[in-house]
């Protein structure tokens, strides 16, 4: 079981490492398309390092209040801050911070960054239909995507998704507004401006 864990950490470094080259050979070619030069590559990467550590610092954040989850303190609702610390202590993780989503269907997810600054909703739904052993398997589920940093993996891949679903944006509007011409005039020809509106089709499919 722990050399797939280990096996599992590893293709997800070499993923998320694929998905950052990807984005700055995407940069490279639309900023040649573009006659924007070395600046646009640097930009590119600037505007990718960014946008990902805003993700990875408050993609918790960004994710909760998309899902209007609201914050619970034990008084509340005391048999889920109690089936969560335990479960936290038998996966051997810090409790997670527990939100509520007011919702009649049932659901549940964790996010954050780590298992020191994980969050874990529930709908009330799941709360109104499940009951106590029913609620232990689904925060179980829960703690072991905060205990085996799958919170992490998905948020940075979803980030980089994004950022190349915004550069296949940009350098299709660039398209339709004439882009590419500039770079046949500077003398790199049809064939990297072929490649460039190939990968604006292409690039959120890859992703």
């Amino acid at each position: 079981m722990y050399e797939e864990m280990s096996s599992s950490r590893n293709r997800s470094l070499v993923l998320v490492a694929f998905f950052f080259f990807f984005i700055v050979a995407l940069g490279y070619v639309f900023a040649r398309v573009n006659a924007m030069g070395t600046p646009g590559v640097a930009l590119a990467v600037v505007l990718a390092s960014l946008l990902t550590s805003v993700q990875y610092y408050k993609g918790d954040a960004i994710v909760l209040g998309i899902s209007h989850a609201r914050k619970v303190e034990k008084k509340e609702y005391p048999h889920l801050y109690n089936t969560i610390e335990g479960l936290a202590i038998a996966a051997g993780v810090p409790t997670p911070k527990m939100y509520v989503i007011d919702d009649s269907a049932p659901n549940a997810f964790a996010t954050g960054r780590d298992p020191e600054h994980a969050s874990l909703a529930v709908t009330t739904g799941l709360l109104d239909k499940m009951n106590r052993q029913e609620l232990e398997g689904v925060i179980g589920h829960e703690m072991s995507h905060i205990r085996n940093y799958d919170i992490r993996l998905m948020m940075l891949t979803v980030v980089m998704v994004g950022i190349i679903a915004l550069l296949s944006d940009w350098m299709l509007r660039s398209f339709m507004w004439g882009g590419g011409r500039r770079e046949k005039k500077d003398g790199a020809g049809a064939e990297l401006v072929a490649i460039g509106l190939a990968l604006a089709i292409l690039s959120p499919l890859i992703a």
